[in-house]
């Protein structure tokens, strides 16, 4: 071993480590800092007119109730995710309580409306969004207090909402989420597990870890009748099984 690879295996004195952590953390103050935060309720606001979900839901009305639901299902999730991202857990200035937000869509003209309820001992946010000629998604967003551990302060999110689309079909959400922020690279996760149930007997469950990876089933009468595979940033795919005789 030579004695230039000697300095490399030696021992890090306290001072140098002290002078390490003491970089890291200010690259990660600085990094977290200087990244642009995102008002939650604007945030909400603008995911929830990504409708195109919902349009292609509710064309496989009134058959391929299944399908409806993976529609929705992808709808909702990607709400999740997109109102998420860039959003800040620390320092964000929020809306006053009983200030309502709204945003259109300037080609579907889906409208939505954020509605800021409450600040402590969680962030409420009650929500809707109409979208012309093809239904609309009502319900309540809870944000719990943020969690630091590391690098990555994380936040629990609880949705409830109901679905209404053409035909009378409904279908009802509930989801437990948590959002991750990294301070070094301002990376957002979001993980946890959504289910929704419709007026159709259809019961979806879907589960998303920690990387991002996302997969889950459409069941109905006790049989899987579709399956869920992707990950949540790029996408949530379903795969409809098909129906023999007697089965449906």
């Amino acid at each position: 071993m030579s004695t230039s690879d000697s300095v490399y295996l030696k021992k890090p004195t306290l001072p140098q480590i002290g002078l390490l952590v003491t970089g890291v953390g200010l690259y990660a103050a600085v990094r977290y800092y200087g990244t642009r935060k995102f008002n939650g309720a604007e945030r909400l606001a603008e995911a929830l007119l990504d409708s195109e979900p919902l349009h292609t839901a509710a064309r496989s009305l009134p058959e391929a109730t299944e399908a409806v639901l993976a529609g929705c299902t992808s709808y909702m999730v990607t709400v999740a995710y997109k109102a998420a991202i860039g959003q800040g857990l620390i320092g964000t200035a929020e809306d006053p309580i009983n200030h309502s937000r709204s945003r259109q869509h300037p080609y579907s003209h889906a409208m939505s409306t954020v509605l800021t309820e409450a600040h402590e001992p969680e962030h409420l946010l009650t929500y809707a969004v109409t979208v012309p000629e093809t239904g609309e998604v009502r319900g309540t967003r809870r944000l719990g207090r943020v969690r630091v551990a590391g690098l990555a302060p994380t936040r629990p999110v609880f949705d409830a909402a109901q679905i209404t689309l053409p035909q009378g079909y409904t279908a009802q959400l509930e989801s437990e989420f948590e959002i991750a922020e990294n301070f070094l690279t301002g990376q957002t996760r979001l993980y946890g597990a959504a289910t929704l149930r419709d007026n159709c007997g259809n019961v979806a469950r879907l589960n998303i870890g920690y990387d991002g990876s996302a997969n889950g089933t459409i069941t109905r009468d006790a049989h899987i009748v579709g399956r869920f595979e992707g990950k949540v940033d790029t996408g949530v795919t379903f795969r409809q099984y098909q129906i023999g005789p007697g089965e449906d």
